[in-house]
């Protein structure tokens, strides 16, 4: 797949709480990459804005009049500062060819999965605690089990529980190494190969 057709996903966590935590990770984590020495939006800027935003959900906690406006005014900042890294890391990932996803898994955000209407979608998303993940699986046909495995090499994989449900909640792994996921499903025609692993640096 060429760079110029990675695309950073475009959906941001509609909790405040989940909100916050997600900006949070994606400024600690350009802070630590090497690809975004001069972000548009400086990174200090950010953390200030996310300040502004996390001291006005504490005070809409206390139910002052106002306070609710005044945090959707502090998110609004916040949503259009990671809008505009947003577009500056799929430059950065554009003029990079040969580690486009290396450059977008390294700003805390995710690729944007292409549209398949009958195809299985699998995503790894970055859990709530340090050192965690979601695996989550869209699989269009009837399963009776999945299957996880992770990888911190590409060679040697770990097995996660099996469950019957389409995600799996991955903790113990070190943050800011990169891991490998996949899975695979149980139906009634048999065991399923292997999915395509999907690598993200877990924070």
């Amino acid at each position: 797949m060429m760079a110029k057709h990675l695309h950073v996903a475009h959906k941001f966590p509609k909790g405040n709480g989940d909100f916050l935590a997600y900006a949070k990770h994606v400024a600690a984590m350009m802070a630590g990459s090497s690809y975004f020495p001069s972000p548009t939006v400086p990174i200090a800027t950010l953390l200030a804005h996310i300040a502004d935003l996390d001291a006005a959900e504490v005070v809409t906690r206390t139910r002052v009049h106002g306070a609710a406006a005044e945090r959707t005014g502090k998110r609004v900042i916040v949503e259009a500062d990671l809008r505009q890294l947003r577009a500056f890391i799929e430059c950065v990932a554009s003029q990079r060819a040969e580690d486009a996803l290396a450059v977008i898994a390294s700003s805390g955000m995710s690729v944007k999965q292409p549209a398949g209407p009958r195809k299985a979608v699998f995503a790894v998303k970055q859990g709530k605690r340090s050192g965690s993940v979601r695996l989550v699986v869209r699989h269009p046909g009837i399963v009776t089990s999945f299957d996880w495995q992770s990888s911190s090499d590409g060679t040697h994989w770990i097995d996660a529980p099996s469950n019957v449900r389409a995600n799996q909640d991955l903790d113990g792994l070190t943050p800011g190494t990169r891991y490998s996921f996949r899975y695979r499903t149980l139906t009634r025609e048999g065991t399923s190969d292997w999915s395509d692993p999907l690598t993200m640096i877990v924070a």
